[in-house]
């Protein structure tokens, strides 16, 4: 429990995908329910211009456009042989492209800083170690798996997805007694949603219908229309585009009764609600909104690295299947469709998974 409510909390993140804010917001809005002085920031933001579009802007377009690259920039940055290369020249280049964040910090002087990304991490222990910051600094890790990046000097503590997350922190060096298995933040909204009939009412949804939600973050990646072009005869299909406005015309323009399409939104847990399975990527997000959901997961397009290592977790542990081709999808869509024991024994699973407190227990963390 916190000792002192009359604390100054700040929460940091970086606009690289969705994720990241969505968990900083979730730790947030619990805060503010104990504490008067909290507020949230983006390292991104405090960028120089070209820097922050080629952080922001160029992560989406090599993972949309340049996966191998992806998977190469990953692999060679978390290489223990390159670990100290690794470490040098990335905190060089990130410190020099970050100073505007690093005054913020020292001028927000805050008691508290817990951050959901690991460039925030970084400064915010660079500005620790080497400025006099004397906040303490909680890292909440927002994949199952953890990237040499999370791991810096000067994190006061750490916040792991799941017991084997906290394995591999061990692995990396951090001491046990600096590991909390928290879970990964989770909005309110998750924990307090509507009847399954009443949201369906609301979205014109089809009753005892099998119902697929279909969804890759805001960035609306991989053969998705396909995919829906498979299904559509066999399954109720709510489908979330995000900002990809190409892919939701496409949509649209089927014209099929059984296709519902979306933009970007915001009641996902509504769409989870009403769905009996979820074809989607594995970020650590939506894979932590699904278990708590009770919603199996059909996981492809998967980014390497990260999501790679968050499906192969879910798979592991009986809460998702890792699914490559447009064929495979269909029919394990088809097989969950007709099999009641698996889509029971699946959705036991999620349940048994999920960390419903995760924001909760992060925030009373603080003291």
């Amino acid at each position: 429990m916190m000792a002192n409510a009359s604390k100054k909390v700040l929460i940091l993140y970086a606009t690289a995908g969705s994720g990241h804010k969505k968990a900083a917001e979730a730790i947030f809005h619990k805060a503010k329910c104990r504490y008067q002085d909290v507020h949230t920031a983006d390292v991104v933001k405090y960028m120089p211009f070209l820097v922050r579009k080629l952080y922001s802007d160029g992560y989406t377009f090599v993972i949309s456009h340049l996966p191998w690259l992806w998977a190469v920039m990953y692999r060679l940055s978390d290489s223990p042989w390159l670990s100290l290369i690794n470490v040098r020249l990335r905190r060089f280049m990130d410190v020099a492209a970050c100073q505007s964040f690093v005054r913020f910090l020292l001028e927000e002087d805050p008691d508290i800083i817990i951050s959901t990304q690991f460039l925030a991490s970084e400064i915010a222990a660079y500005a620790k170690i080497k400025k006099g910051l004397k906040a303490s600094l909680i890292t909440v890790v927002t994949d199952y798996g953890v990237h040499n990046f999370w791991v810096n000097p000067g994190t006061d503590l750490y916040c792991a997805a799941a017991p084997s997350t906290k394995d591999i922190l061990m692995k990396k060096g951090i001491s046990e007694s600096q590991i909390v298995v928290t879970g990964i933040p989770l909005d309110e909204k998750f924990l307090h949603v509507d009847d399954a009939a009443v949201i369906r009412h609301k979205l014109d949804a089809k009753e005892g219908v099998f119902t697929v939600l279909i969804a890759t973050g805001g960035i609306g990646i991989g053969p998705i229309a396909d995919i829906a072009d498979r299904l559509k005869n066999d399954a109720q299909l709510l489908v979330v585009c995000g900002h990809n406005k190409k892919l939701y015309r496409t949509l649209v323009d089927m014209k099929h009764p059984h296709i519902k399409a979306f933009g970007f939104v915001d009641n996902m847990q509504e769409l989870m609600r009403i769905s009996d399975i979820m074809v989607t990527k594995a970020g650590g997000l939506s894979v932590t909104e699904a278990l708590n959901m009770e919603l199996p997961m059909i996981l492809f397009c998967l980014l390497p690295g990260q999501e790679t290592i968050n499906a192969n977790m879910m798979q592991a542990l009986g809460a998702g299947r890792i699914v490559p081709g447009l064929g495979a999808i269909e029919r394990e869509v088809l097989d969950f469709k007709g099999n009641a024991q698996k889509l029971n024994a699946f959705r036991a699973n999620c349940r048994a998974l999920a960390r419903p407190r995760s924001s909760a227990d992060i925030v009373n963390l603080i003291h």
